[in-house]
């Protein structure tokens, strides 16, 4: 996405540039009549003649200033983008396709030339009109990345004048107190013991944990195999799967699926848009606390962060657990907010299990185990009943209604499943 061009500028260069494309594709379609003719197909040259005539009045159409030629859709600025691209993307398909055809020895296929008429004239008509709307959305967009650059950028010019400014105190060092590069040293190589036994640090402090110190502890072998082993499970499943419900019952294993991970964190996210928060979070990470009250205190804070239509469901993982703080996670439950906590000594995680999202996400926390793939609750149906409609699904999968809808659409466009129901939709195993 250009968010340097303003959209209106956008939208005026990507006009002219599909009307200089449109006019390439005029001329050329020319050159295929011409050879359909040399090859004596009358149908090829017949059906060539009214594309032309389509094709004149699109470069009609791309020469006009404004919108009203091309009707007033309305849409939000990522629409926006998407329907640019598309504008620009297809008027260059469209000449590729002709230049090809003129250079092949074969029969012209006029069917594929067609197609891309069809989607042309598609394009065209579907451009997303800008509103104030879109416009001050855009100013927002922008304002924010050039805030955010600059922060970047301020952010590295002060670590390089406190890397000169370390460099200068080092020189002076080694110059007047020779003494200290011992004692540099002698840190250095502490850190390097600490590396080489297993130091583990705890997960990146996020606002919601600031009242909560960071702590190093040193583990031992026994506790860093059995960590590694935990979150080498979880590699696995954030790597080769990705959940399928939402915590409001949406179909979202069609969305895009993104994954953080490092030695002692798992983390996968669902977002719907790309400027869009992530819709469900999914987190697991080191986390040292010994109080009960300092755990509900970061876990309330957590829960505040987490805006509307979002859901977040982590995992504190440590070497082990009070009973106390075990009991109390055991009882925790917060309709934006699922809690678990690792035991890796114990091997052991923590939830409350009356909650439906707590169940519904636990297996992204735990060791092993098999994901509850909707297409296994599909089989279980047609196995025990053979039909079934939406309400069976919704009932023994936890989808709505429009996620039941959503999911079983793709599987009969897919011919995995044919609807054989007469006054309302039920559905079977496609023979």
């Amino acid at each position: 996405m250009d968010l340097e061009t303003h959209p209106t500028t956008l939208q005026e260069e990507n006009r002219k540039k599909v009307y200089e494309t449109l006019k390439d594709v005029h001329s050329r379609i020319e050159k295929l009549i011409q050879k359909t003719y040399q090859q004596k197909d009358s149908t090829a040259t017949s059906q060539l003649r009214q594309l032309r005539t389509r094709i004149t009045g699109l470069v009609a159409e791309a020469e006009k200033r404004g919108l009203d030629s091309f009707g007033s859709h309305k849409g939000s600025i990522d629409e926006f983008y998407e329907k640019e691209n598309n504008f620009v993307d297809t008027s260059e398909k469209l000449l590729q396709e002709i230049e090809n055809a003129i250079m092949t020895g074969e029969n012209v296929d006029v069917f594929s030339i067609s197609d891309l008429v069809d989607r042309m004239e598609t394009v065209i008509s579907h451009r997303i009109e800008l509103t104030d709307k879109n416009l001050n959305e855009y100013e927002n967009r922008i304002t924010s990345k050039r805030q955010t650059e600059k922060e970047d950028r301020e952010r590295k010019e002060k670590a390089a004048r406190e890397e000169e400014q370390k460099a200068a105190e080092m020189e002076i060092s080694d110059t007047v107190i020779p003494e200290e590069i011992n004692v540099t040293s002698e840190v250095a190589g502490a850190d390097m013991e600490k590396m080489q036994t297993g130091i583990v640090e705890d997960h990146e402090v996020s606002t919601a944990d600031e009242a909560v110190p960071v702590k190093n502890e040193e583990l031992d072998t026994e506790t860093l195999s059995k960590l590694y082993s935990y979150i080498n499970d979880l590699e696995q499943k954030f790597e080769n799967e990705q959940p399928e419900i939402s915590f409001n019952g949406e179909y979202v294993a069609d969305k895009q699926w993104k994954t953080e991970l490092s030695k002692r964190s798992a983390r996968g996210t669902i977002k719907e848009g790309r400027f869009k928060q992530p819709s469900l979070i999914i987190d697991n990470y080191w986390k040292s606390i010994d109080g009960k009250r300092e755990i509900i205190e970061m876990i309330q804070a957590k829960a505040r962060t987490i805006g509307q239509g979002q859901y977040m469901s982590i995992c504190f993982i440590n070497s082990s657990w009070t009973q106390e703080i075990k009991e109390w996670a055991s009882t925790y439950s917060h309709q934006k907010l699922g809690f678990f906590i690792y035991d890796v000594m114990e091997d052991e995680l923590v939830y409350n299990e009356n909650d439906e999202n707590n169940r519904k996400y636990a297996y992204w926390h735990s060791r092993g185990g098999i994901q509850n793939r909707l297409t296994d609750v599909v089989d279980q149906l047609i196995e025990d009943e053979e039909y079934f409609d939406l309400k069976d699904l919704m009932k023994n999968s936890g989808l709505n209604l429009d996620g039941a809808k959503k999911f079983i659409g793709n599987l009969v466009k897919k011919k995995i499943l044919v609807d054989v129901g007469l006054d309302s939709p039920k559905y079977t195993r496609a023979k």
